[in-house]
């Protein structure tokens, strides 16, 4: 019977842990980037976060605001944001990049919060995390132009971003009592 080192048996366990990582690789099953790793997945991930937010406000705005303007500005948001968010989600795919599946803490506070109040203090606070949340993204998609890699990465920022500085001028115009 043959005798191995531990030197022995542990080179040949990493041997094997590189060979099918290297594997993993070229079949595309590599693990998905994460935002420490490649400034597009941090894009990914804040534009996934933002996208995903906006639609789930928006659909309890849709249901619980008071105002007819707020509603309908509500469903435009869930329609134009579900769609947008199809299409990251795609170039994530492409990219291997994972999107969020959930809200982060502060929109499920802002969530939260919403879901307590009625009427015009809904609709003031819903309008005002839509103002906050447009202006934020569209800073993002104005610094991610220079620093994002791929060309699908870039075509997408260059779409949406007339499209989020139309929704907050939308939101801005809202009057609210």
């Amino acid at each position: 019977m043959r005798k191995y080192t531990l030197l022995q048996i542990f080179l040949f366990s990493g041997t094997c842990t590189l060979a099918a990582f290297i594997e993993a690789d070229a079949q595309g099953t590599s693990s998905p980037q994460t935002p420490a790793e490649s400034p597009d997945a941090a894009f990914v991930q804040q534009a996934g976060q933002g996208g995903m937010a906006e639609v789930e406000l928006s659909k309890l705005a849709a249901d619980s605001a008071k105002s007819p303007q707020v509603r309908e500005f509500a469903q435009q948001m869930i329609r134009d944001h579900t769609a947008n968010n199809k299409q990251l989600a795609l170039i994530a795919t492409h990219e291997n990049i994972q999107l969020p599946k959930v809200l982060d803490g502060g929109h499920a506070n802002l969530r939260d919060k919403l879901q307590a109040e009625h009427g015009g203090d809904f609709d003031h606070d819903y309008v005002d995390v839509m103002r906050a949340d447009h202006e934020k993204m569209a800073a993002l998609l104005r610094s991610s132009a220079a620093t994002v890699s791929t060309e699908e990465l870039r075509s997408f920022i260059k779409t949406t971003l007339p499209v989020v500085e139309a929704h907050l001028r939308m939101a801005q115009d809202l009057k609210v009592n």
